[in-house]
């Protein structure tokens, strides 16, 4: 990856002076170097975690903005020493309520909105915009703006440079003041997307007021409630607004691993008869789950019959257009480690009954280790033909996801997404009626 290259050090400027500012920015005599003709970012970026974790002195600043290594190993450390459930998500807010008992007032250096990975900033976005809020109910809006270029291999190549803007004050400040900011900020000619880089179920004000700007969306499902996260999800659909899901692009190799396992001729009468499906999660949000199953059986074009709770266990019923039922179930495993997203898909079993004797019949296995595999082996699975493959699992960062959907969108939502969608909420309405 190239590292970003900042030509300045971030000017604070007042607010009103922002728009005049970039307009001059890229005056040159140089007429190649009038800034990229891309696309705007805006990105949501509390990083609430982050600013706890330096004003409680756990860790140093200054507050970037990334989910460091060490934010990970610090935090997960604390919901161990503190008694915490190992199901809670680092951004939960039992996890902030505790570290906010013990706040310093002192200032802290933040760099947020002026550092970001470089996997973003080679995409040449135009112009990069940060919401920023602080901890502190009481600041005031203060407003930065810089000139970035990303280094190039290239001795041939002239860097497309880019602008960055932060907006940094309390939520109530930047509801009030830093959307009129923002107003003035857009390109009208360029696409402009927003990363909702934080729950989703808080300052829904602002979050609204981007639905209904027209932006292109990119939220995460593992951080938000179910209710709440698929509201979203539907609406966007039903308005045919693009949105993206970092949670849905974490399933990718699940997706893949199983489609692997049926793409041999030999392998697909095997589909017609599947009788169970079991999805085994990080105890949490069951959103990636759900989607799993819908996915499948919308590829499969099962019908949603009905759905049972039972505990921690959820039972889904589909049907094929014959009217054989389908068992599918999501369990919530406990496991002894504080997961980084909640929720996260760490083993499926399907089972394939197309014959009385039990050798004929198939049971596929996927797991993300193999400890997973043997677990899900129990209850006599390995008197069936046993397939089973380990699901590569590598944590891969937040700015690395949003980069990888930013260069391969086309502006629109996926339709194998938008579908998975429609059960998924179909399945979700059911369960609370």
């Amino acid at each position: 990856m190239k590292p970003q290259l900042t030509l300045q050090t971030p000017l604070e400027l007042p607010h009103q002076e922002i728009s005049n500012y970039l307009n001059q920015l890229w005056i040159s005599e140089d007429e190649d170097n009038s800034g990229a003709n891309t696309f705007t970012l805006m990105v949501w970026q509390p990083a609430w975690l982050e600013q706890c974790l330096v004003q409680s002195g756990l860790i140093r600043g200054p507050i970037t903005g990334t989910l460091s290594p060490e934010i990970i190993r610090v935090a997960k450390k604390l919901i161990i020493d503190q008694g915490l459930s190992h199901t809670t998500s680092l951004n939960s807010e039992e996890l902030l309520n505790l570290l906010k008992e013990n706040l310093s007032n002192n200032d802290y250096e933040d760099l947020r909105g002026q550092f970001f990975e470089s996997s973003i900033s080679t995409l040449n976005p135009r112009r990069l915009i940060t919401l920023a809020p602080t901890l502190n109910n009481k600041s005031e809006i203060k407003t930065f703006v810089s000139a970035y270029c990303p280094l190039s291999d290239s001795t041939v190549t002239q860097p497309i440079c880019g602008d960055l803007v932060v907006i940094r004050g309390d939520s109530n400040s930047i509801n009030k003041k830093g959307l009129k900011i923002i107003d003035k900020l857009s390109i009208k000619d360029l696409p402009t997307w927003l990363w909702w880089n934080g729950n989703l179920d808080e300052s829904q004000e602002i979050f609204n007021y981007f639905t209904n700007y027209g932006v292109r969306l990119i939220i995460d499902t593992a951080n938000g409630s179910p209710k709440r996260c698929l509201k979203i999800l539907d609406d966007s659909i039903r308005l045919k607004k693009a949105i993206n899901d970092l949670n849905w692009l974490r399933l990718k190799s699940w997706r893949e691993s199983l489609a692997m396992i049926f793409d041999p001729p030999s392998r697909r009468p095997i589909l017609d008869h599947v009788s169970d499906i079991d999805i085994d999660i990080a105890e949490g949000n069951f959103l990636q789950a759900l989607f799993l199953i819908s996915w499948i059986s919308d590829k499969l074009e099962w019908l949603f019959s009905k759905i049972d709770i039972h505990g921690e266990l959820i039972k889904i019923e589909f049907k094929r257009n014959n009217g054989e039922k389908i068992s599918s179930a999501i369990n919530l495993v406990p496991l002894g480690n504080p997961s980084i997203h909640s929720g996260q898909v760490i083993g499926l079993r399907l089972i394939s009954k197309i014959s009385e004797v039990q050798k004929n019949n198939t049971c596929v296995i996927l797991g993300c280790e193999s400890v997973e595999c043997m677990r899900l082996e129990a209850g006599g699975m390995a008197d069936m033909q046993l397939i089973e493959q380990v699901v590569p699992n590598a944590f891969s960062s937040s700015e690395s996801d949003v980069s990888k959907l930013l260069a391969s969108s086309r502006g629109n939502t996926s339709p194998l997404f938008e579908n998975t969608i429609n059960v998924a909420v179909q399945i979700f309405n059911s369960m609370n009626k």
